[in-house]
């Protein structure tokens, strides 16, 4: 029954794009650089969604949070300490403790080409990106650490020849603000230049009751400089510094409860009922304790986090290859009190601190008369993080527990991946990737509410594991509506980094069981096609993805207390038909298409997880989190020229719809979240071939539904309002 959904919007772009071909209108171009050299998306042979500038603007997707809605299989979900910090699943794969120093992601997120290892902070405000691309499956052969089910690049614009200036200024509801400006260009003749900055931020969307204080404010500013020396004959190099600042009220969870959903039964998001009334509104009285330090309970919850990314890249062109270096380096500082009950109950804070280091060497060429390609390449990567944690309750009359975590993560890796023509339709790809880690941690614990004396553990991993890759791909000869028509089929193993478990509060029994690296092998078909006159382009892939030793966040007791480790929990397999579509209809107005289609089971649970107890604990059988049966967006986007008052102008307007269906949120699986929607709009006006007013708007139906929480915490998170914006853009 749901594929209806999606084959019925799918369908109805065909014979709109053929009506369409007769006029002389057609689909841009995609470049992307997926494959570590420019090569157009449809000759790509894997899954990437890529979206450039007016595509970013035209979703409204302002920062990382906004991808999922238009990402096949991809869920960015609030994680329940500050905006900042993400919960990040893609096909199933999935972590949710990203604020602790000891997470690690299931696809790798590289800005500008550089790993980032820390998901502090992940929430990427996106300034002056010029492309954003998603590669879904494993991509170990050409990727750093942790790329199990994909990556995320994020990449701005690299200053050249060619001047511009773009700057932006808006307003809204609940006192949005933003303003933002780029800059680049060329500096005399061997050089080149750019830079930008933006601010943004708005007013909360409740109340604290205890204080009457408004909640919910958010701040941030981020800017980039960039400088590149062009001066060489083949040799380039680019210099890339970014900064980001956030300071907000954290992510405010709502006191909600479930009458009439017993304990050991699965609720669901539409059972949750406020206990304040409001959706938005908590009761979180000041609170007298101070830890000293970093583990500071404060009076009212806050988040602050700070980013500064800085890499050098430099590549030099022989006669048929090339020699590309990419030295990176992240600081990451990020601290967040919050307050997990909305009532004053259950509060915890966490300073972190993070730097990293990473190089990369990449030899990319062709041979046998340009049948062969190839990339080789090694991959080095180093991260100390140092974190702090502490642990109030309402029940104790204070501060139960404290602990620090120093934790260092050493990487190697070498890989290659090659591509070739076995005739002019039929290409054979294969690739393999040899990775080592040594993971140290240091772990103190001190229990405060019973005189107990602080303990100490400290612990060393090591992990090795080969990654290959094959694939096939085949480009038919086309004729008629058919433009150009590309079959692939592959299959990869992906790896994913073991770890520590970093949330203690009532004693040290889940640090001392660390878990081990999950693993996938994932199959792949796929189908990349344009027709009628590049007016339609479809691409669609259909996977299976067999997961061993997946890991998943619990909850469960141990001796009387909450504990929340990170497990092995199993083996699963999720096969997923994923599908991304455009079509111009006809002149100015462009409709899309995108959808997943998941189906997730486990092969095999291990008992002492907390999958293997949810039919006796809450009466379902267990499913892999977060894989929603099916989730689709649909939209368009229309402009058309018109004169305004003898000047040459445009309307411009595009409204957008996304659904997912309901999904288990945790391993528990206590939480069903119920389906819902967001709707987005906008309408602009631009003229005089620079500026632009534009009226964007959010969550058009007000849709609040709760998308995350905990009953065991008591608080849940719902998403925001309705909201609305006002913009002036102006670019030359």
């Amino acid at each position: 029954m749901q594929y209806r959904y999606l084959l019925w919007c799918l369908m109805g772009l065909l014979p709109l794009a053929e009506f369409a071909a007769a006029q002389e209108v057609a689909l841009e171009e995609i470049v992307v650089t997926s494959q570590k050299r420019e090569e157009s998306l449809q000759s790509v042979p894997i899954p990437v969604s890529a979206l450039g500038v007016e595509t970013l603007e035209d979703r409204q997707i302002v920062e990382a949070q906004d991808l999922e809605r238009y990402v096949p299989s991809l869920k960015m979900t609030n994680n329940i300490t500050q905006p900042t910090n993400l919960s990040a699943s893609l096909r199933g794969s999935l972590v949710q403790d990203a604020s602790l120093a000891v997470a690690e992601s299931p696809f790798g997120i590289y800005v500008d080409d550089v790993y980032i290892g820390r998901l502090n902070g992940n929430n990427v405000r996106l300034a002056d990106v010029e492309r954003i691309e998603v590669l879904r499956g494993p991509q170990g052969t050409l990727y750093g650490r942790n790329t199990l089910a994909g990556a995320i690049r994020f990449i701005s614009r690299d200053p050249g020849e060619q001047s511009w200036l773009k700057a932006s200024a808006g307003f809204g509801n609940y006192d949005q603000y933003e303003a933002s400006a780029s800059a680049g260009g060329p500096l005399g003749d061997e050089f080149a230049g750019s830079f930008a900055i933006q601010f943004n931020g708005h007013s909360g969307y409740g109340t604290n009751l205890a204080t009457d204080s408004n909640i919910g404010e958010d701040k941030n500013w981020a800017g980039r400089v960039k400088l590149r020396y062009m001066g060489g004959e083949n040799f380039d190099a680019t210099i890339n510094v970014s900064y980001a600042d956030s300071s907000n009220d954290a992510v405010r969870m709502v006191a909600a409860t479930t009458p009439g959903v017993p304990r050991n039964r699965q609720h669901t998001s539409e059972d949750l009922v406020p206990t304040f009334g409001g959706l938005y509104d908590v009761s979180i009285p000041d609170q007298d304790y101070s830890g000293g330090g970093r583990t500071d309970i404060t009076n009212q919850p806050r988040g602050d986090t700070e980013q500064l990314v800085t890499s050098l890249t430099m590549s030099y062109d022989f006669d048929r290859t090339t020699l590309k270096s990419i030295t990176g380096y992240a600081d990451t500082s990020d601290f967040w009190a919050n307050d997990f009950s909305g009532a004053g109950a259950i509060l915890a804070s966490i300073g972190t601190d993070s730097d990293q280091f990473s190089q990369e060497l990449q030899l990319q060429g062709s041979a046998v008369g340009d049948r062969l390609n190839y990339t080789a390449g090694a991959f080095y990567f180093q991260e100390d993080s140092t974190q702090d944690i502490g642990w109030f309750f309402a029940s104790v009359g204070g501060p139960v527990s404290r602990s620090h975590i120093d934790v260092s993560t050493e990487s190697y890796a070498f890989f290659g991946q090659a591509d070739y023509a076995i005739t002019d339709k039929l290409t054979f790809t294969g690739g393999i990737r040899w990775i080592s880690e040594d993971k140290e941690w240091d772990f103190d614990f001190q229990l405060l509410f019973i005189p107990l004396p602080a303990e100490f553990i400290e612990e060393a991993l090591e992990y090795d594991a080969w990654t290959p890759k094959i694939g096939l791909d085949y480009e038919f000869e086309t004729s008629g509506p058919v433009d150009s028509l590309m079959l692939y089929t592959s299959a990869a193993k992906g790896f994913k980094s073991g770890g520590f478990n970093g949330i203690n509060i009532f004693n040290t029994s889940v640090a001392k069981s660390s878990y081990g690296p999950e693993t996938n092998w994932t199959y792949e078909i796929g189908v990349k096609t344009e027709m009628f006159n590049n007016r339609f382009r479809l691409n669609a892939n259909y996977f299976v993805n067999r997961g061993t030793d997946i890991t998943l966040n619990a909850n469960v007791i141990v001796d009387g207390n909450p504990t929340f480790p990170v497990q092995n929990a199993g083996n699963v397999t999720i096969k997923g038909l994923e599908l991304e579509s455009t079509a111009i209809l006809f002149e100015g107005f462009t409709a899309f298409v995108t959808g997943t289609f998941l189906d997730g089971r486990f092969r095999e649970i291990d008992p002492t997880t907390a999958p293997a107890n949810s039919l006796a604990n809450y009466g379902v059988e267990a499913e892999p989190p977060q894989t929603a049966d099916f989730a689709f967006a649909v939209g368009f986007d229309y402009i058309r020229d018109i004169d305004l008052a003898g000047r040459a102008a445009a309307i411009k307007l595009g409204v957008d719809y996304y659904h997912t269906d309901e999904y288990v949120l945790v391993a528990t699986q206590e939480f069903l979240i119920s389906p819902y929607n967001r709707i987005n709009a906008y309408v602009g006006l631009a003229f005089d071939e620079r500026w632009e007013a534009r009226l964007a708007m959010q969550n058009l139906e007000d849709d609040r539904s709760f998308i995350t929480g905990s009953r065991g915490l008591g608080g849940s998170i719902a998403l925001p309002p309705r909201t609305y914006k006002l913009t002036l853009n102006y670019s030359m």
